[in-house]
């Protein structure tokens, strides 16, 4: 029997792959770290801190679901195709909307503080 600390082992060699291969994972890691020293920095609530962690997160994530989507899709054809090219562009577009998403609630809750 596994111990239960195993994924969790799995789950960090994941994360520590998708930021050493992947050039858009590093992006969104590097910002992430500057929206939460900028978190501490600026006098935010809980509640706002709370939303920009939950944001960056979700933009983590979601990178990391389209590099491992990406993947497979690569695992099961090579060629060209358009429904695995729609597949691939559905998914990045996905995390664009989210992290198009997180710089609108990144501003929302900065930019009263930046103009006090």
């Amino acid at each position: 029997m596994k111990s239960w600390w195993v994924p969790f082992v799995h789950a960090l060699a994941g994360i520590r792959q998708a930021v050493r291969e992947e050039r858009h994972m590093k992006v969104h890691f590097v910002l992430g770290l500057v929206v939460t020293i900028a978190a501490f920095y600026f006098p935010l609530s809980s509640v706002e801190r709370a939303i920009l962690f939950l944001t960056i997160g979700t933009v983590l994530g979601a990178e990391m679901l389209n590099t491992a989507f990406e993947r497979t899709v690569d695992l099961v054809t090579k060629e060209w195709h358009p429904l695995a090219k729609a597949a691939k562009d559905i998914a990045s577009g996905a995390v664009l909307v989210l992290a198009l998403t997180s710089i609108v609630i990144a501003l929302c809750i900065f930019v009263p503080y930046l103009v006090q």
